[in-house]
């Protein structure tokens, strides 16, 4: 399975991102653990620094691994221009680690 971001623009602002999916891993390789570690930490950062540091009106859902795949979906409700660009800063971050991690993620902005 592979990782997959979805980043949603609502009238030119980045207002969402979801992640889902797990990067293989392989005996030896520990390069699909490594992957989802980096990519959840950045979300809950993300999630975190938006709700408490700059108090945004935002929907976070997580769905555990339910032996499907795992979800975590932040929404912002009405995002300004600072919170887009925090959602922007993600989005370059997951950019680069789509590079480093070649196959082992996707990133899709709609």
């Amino acid at each position: 399975m592979k990782l997959k971001a979805v980043f949603e623009q609502s009238e030119g602002l980045y207002a969402a991102c979801t992640v889902t999916g797990h990067a293989d891993c392989t005996d030896g390789d520990p390069s699909g653990q490594i992957l989802c570690a980096a990519v959840s930490s950045a979300m809950q950062l993300t999630c975190n620094t938006l709700t408490e540091c700059f108090h945004a009106d935002a929907e976070i859902t997580e769905l555990p691994d339910d032996g499907v795949q795992n979800m975590l979906s932040l929404r912002l409700r009405k995002p300004d221009s600072v919170q887009s660009e925090i959602l922007h800063g993600l989005l370059i971050h997951f950019q680069a680690l789509t590079e480093d991690f070649d196959g082992m993620m996707a990133v899709k902005i709609r």
